[in-house]
């Protein structure tokens, strides 16, 4: 049952993404649009398949579009400089990386992926944090994505356990926490998506 609700959350999020590219129509709701399709299908996976998705071939790379191209929308909205094509070009080339070490040395597909989530939980969480705190050139309710993306942090953390067969925690621990986190960080992350929306006059 627990499964739906991450599914429920998928739905949101992409609703959310799709509203926000009725309005604004930009490269930053296109970034939320891919980040909430990669939730999706992975959440419909694990309602399909339970845990045996986590197994499936294309589930390394949705789990890193999803946070990756949330915190290139972040990085877009942040600056109309150069940073988020910079970052963008780091993701295409993490993911050509994650496909070489899946076909030819596993270790290396998990160290990439491993950094890539790190640098991108840190633009999630801090980055809003950051210009809404000590700059103050953001308004409040981009907090929303901080807290979502610590949620997500936490969930990553519980599905790279299971996935590497080493869990920090008690497996059926993490199995009961995995889908609420997931819900958690999604359904937190579509309301950031849908209050952060610029409606034009």
């Amino acid at each position: 049952m627990m499964e739906y609700i991450t599914v429920l959350a998928g739905i949101v999020y992409f609703l959310a993404a799709l509203y926000g590219y009725s309005i604004e129509q930009n490269i930053k709701q296109i970034f939320y649009i891919i980040s909430s399709l990669a939730f999706l299908i992975i959440a419909l996976a694990l309602a399909a398949v339970g845990l045996d998705a986590l197994s499936l071939p294309v589930t390394i790379y949705l789990g890193t579009i999803y946070p990756t191209f949330l915190a290139l929308a972040i990085l877009y909205k942040l600056e109309n400089d150069e940073y988020w094509k910079y970052f963008l070009y780091y993701v295409i080339f993490a993911l050509i990386l994650i496909a070489i070490g899946k076909s030819v040395y596993t270790p290396l597909a998990t160290v990439i992926q491993i950094i890539t989530h790190s640098i991108a939980g840190l633009i999630i969480v801090f980055l809003p944090l950051i210009k809404t705190l000590v700059n103050k050139e953001w308004d409040i309710k981009y907090l929303t994505f901080t807290i979502g993306g610590i949620v997500i942090g936490i969930g990553g953390l519980a599905l790279a356990t299971i996935v590497a067969n080493a869990p920090m925690l008690p497996f059926d621990l993490v199995v009961q926490l995995l889908h609420p986190l997931l819900f958690i960080s999604a359904f937190l992350i579509a309301i950031g998506v849908f209050i952060t929306v610029e409606k034009q006059a």
